[in-house]
């Protein structure tokens, strides 16, 4: 029972990352369209800029919802993803039609305000006033769809009734769930959304404590690889908060943070979930990490820890993906990780403490952000000495560890077992693409046959295995990656940038070869 649960937890955060992933090109285009929007452009750049802003916010950011459902069902399903995902956006419908229907049917729908429907738990979705669930009606409704297509998506039935089976079957069903869980969620979300409020109320005014929490579990969440069930509701949906700008409430620190970019002339003081999105741990942590690495390294190893760790470096500042000098002792040292947790929470507290406003992301997004908010508002000067700060912090911490505990990390192995430290923890120095490397990698997993699914995140492979006996360690990690978690029918293996090429490139190995077969 615990093995089911666990596997559907990291089903479900394998597939909610997936809608996650384009959110970044959506970020930093808005950010570049406030920049356009500021007064001092001309009023032809300040149009082109709120051209831009105005289709991102109102037709990205404003409807996650919809975005997550269809993006969750088809990463959800095993087979028939594109059935799935038409089934996501038609139950998406369904529901809110009738949603709205049920709510005029009881004479419950909300009259909206002096700030529009804001705070009377319903919203407009797609022009559909229905009630208020956030990015949650996307997740759940995404979820659902991507259950009842693997529950009932190979049913049978007589040739006579074969328009009906399979996938279409799974349709018919989800017409009536949807209805009926529409017509449930007028009674039963309003006290749960009574709850997230509350929720969202005691994280904002724990401050220290709630901000040192979120970075701590954050990392600690990491090598099962279910941190983004922690920072993607803080990031997407109202358990970040919520706040009308500019006539429009927005839920989720991401999302109050751009639109905030967008509407800066008339932002007063930044809101309070930014707090959320002051992390240090991609452009500074990883400095201090490969310094102590390099300082304690064996003198005849300086060279060849630097050639590996200053590309780690180079990779969290720029894509924002750290798992490559993370993993480099992850399963080296407990010790270490702990500490790393430690100083990652520590880097959103002192953030709070000195009066930080502004996120703090990768360098180049980051730079972006400096550029549009007014520094009376976001305080950015801060950056550079907190950052510095959290580089110190982290280096003599890992320093002191290593050498008092003569802990094993890069360029510390001895002799005998250097080389296969090398084999585990050094970034990809070989094409991931080569066949012999994919030939090993399926022999490893067991083969073709006893690989079930295939999926990727921001930086992994992510793969669920039929019989977890046949799985060989040792093949697997002749495969060039940054590490390799094993959990029973699960392997997750740490690519990097780069990672959905080869999982593409897998496939289509893996497709070849099951063709040959035939």
């Amino acid at each position: 029972m615990k093995e089911k649960l666990q596997n559907s937890m990291q089903t479900f955060a394998r597939s909610i990352i997936q809608p996650v992933m384009f959110m970044a090109v959506t970020g930093i285009i808005i950010a570049f369209a406030a920049i356009l929007k500021l007064t001092s452009m001309p009023q032809i750049i300040q149009n082109i800029g709120n051209l831009f802003f105005t289709v991102l916010s109102d037709g990205i950011i404003g409807q996650l919802s919809v975005i997550f459902c269809v993006g969750i069902a088809a990463a959800m399903a095993k087979k028939y993803k594109t059935d799935a995902a038409i089934l996501g956006i038609s139950i998406y419908l369904i529901f809110l039609y009738a949603n709205n229907f049920w709510l005029k049917f009881t004479n419950r729908l909300a009259k909206p305000r002096s700030q529009g429907l804001f705070g009377t738990g319903q919203a407009n979705v797609l022009g559909i006033q229905v009630t208020d669930m956030g990015v949650f009606l996307g997740i759940i409704l995404g979820c659902l769809a991507g259950y009842f297509v693997n529950k009932f998506g190979r049913v049978k039935f007589h040739k006579y009734l074969a328009s009906y089976e399979g996938t279409k079957f799974a349709y018919l069903l989800l017409i009536f769930t949807t209805i009926i869980f529409a017509i449930l969620i007028t009674y039963i979300w309003p006290p749960i959304n009574h709850l997230v409020s509350s929720s969202v109320k005691l994280m904002g005014s724990s401050g220290v404590f709630g901000l040192f929490a979120y970075g701590f579990l954050n990392r600690m969440l990491l090598p099962i690889g279910m941190h983004h069930l922690l920072w993607m509701p803080i990031y997407y949906s109202p358990l970040g908060g919520s706040a009308v700008i500019a006539g429009k409430t927005y839920s989720g620190a991401v999302n109050i943070f751009l639109a905030e970019l967008g509407n800066i002339n008339k932002i007063h003081s930044m809101h309070w979930s930014i707090e959320f999105l002051a992390n240090f741990g991609y452009i500074f942590l990883p400095i201090g990490i490969a310094l102590a690495f390099i300082k304690t390294a064996k003198p005849q190893n300086k060279a060849r820890v630097k050639g590996l760790v200053i590309p780690t470096v180079i990779t969290a500042m720029l894509a924002g993906i750290t798992e490559p000098i993370e993993f480099m002792f992850l399963f080296v040292s407990p010790i270490l990780w702990l500490a790393h947790g430690v100083i990652y929470g520590l880097g959103l507290v002192i953030p709070h403490l000195l009066g930080l406003k502004i996120e703090v992301e990768n360098l180049i997004n980051t730079l972006m952000y400096s550029f549009v908010v007014p520094m009376h508002l976001g305080h950015q000067w801060l950056i550079i000495p907190i950052g510095i700060l959290m580089v110190l912090i982290e280096y003599f911490t890992f320093k002191f560890l290593i050498l008092k505990f003569n802990i094993k990390t890069i360029g510390r192995e001895t002799e005998t077992n250097e080389s296969n430290n090398i084999k585990e923890n050094d970034l990809p120095t070989t094409s991931t693409s080569d066949p012999t490397n994919f030939s090993n990698l399926v022999k490893g997993l067991g083969g073709p046959n006893n690989i079930m699914t295939l999926e990727n995140c921001y930086s992994r492979l992510r793969i669920t295995v039929n019989d977890q006996s046949k799985i060989n360690l040792d093949l697997i990690k002749k495969f060039p990656s940054s590490g390799v978690i094993n959990k029973k029918n699960n392997v997750q293996i740490v690519i990097g940038p780069g990672v959905e090429s080869t999982k593409e490139e897998l496939a289509d190995f893996l497709k070849n070869l099951n063709s040959k077969t035939k």
